[in-house]
């Protein structure tokens, strides 16, 4: 028996790179961006607009992707899916320049079971073929042809039309439960 198909996203799903942005602003402002993580924000509605140009670069620095932490429980339950699915990691690394290498090693230190034919680095994931897509931007969910499944993240706070998977707690009760 062939077993199902699960496609799972990085950045917000598996790292938290709301943590990175946190993190460099402070450093370059020596101010709190910690609202970030509230319900319904992202950097448009944050950050100063002054500034906003700045800190929508800090993915196109070399060390933004390195090392960033997981999401609680994400290594867990993503070893926990691996078991009973077939899971691909599907990430954009091609918007930021810099993100490919940090990634992938990323990915080999952390979930070292997903083997590199399991990884899938692209720009549309239209071209997923998958029964499930657990992706936190909707316009990846838009696309995908299979089961679209919303994982929470502030800035996907108000869209609806999805099953919305809040932490990676719901997204064992939803596959493994």
């Amino acid at each position: 028996m062939n077993k199902k198909r699960i496609a799972i996203d990085m950045d917000e799903v598996i790292t938290d790179s709301i943590g990175r942005f946190i993190e460099l602003y402070q450093k370059e402002f020596r101010e709190d961006l910690s609202s970030l993580r509230l319900p319904g924000r992202n950097l448009t509605n944050t950050v100063p607009p002054e500034r906003l140009d700045i800190v929508k670069q800090y993915p196109h620095q070399p060390d933004f992707f390195k090392d960033l932490d997981p999401i609680a429980d994400s290594l867990k339950v993503v070893e926990q899916l691996h078991q009973r699915y077939e899971v691909f990691i599907t990430t954009a690394a091609l918007e930021f320049e810099h993100s490919f290498t940090p990634k992938y090693n990323w990915l080999k230190t952390h979930l070292p079971f997903i083997t590199w034919k399991n990884i899938v680095f692209c720009g549309d994931k239209s071209i997923i073929r998958a029964d499930y897509l657990l992706d936190d931007l909707e316009r990846n969910l838009k696309t995908f042809t299979g089961t679209g499944l919303l994982f929470t993240a502030p800035h996907n706070a108000h869209v609806t039309g999805y099953t919305r998977l809040n932490n990676w707690q719901g997204v064992a009760a939803y596959f493994l439960d």
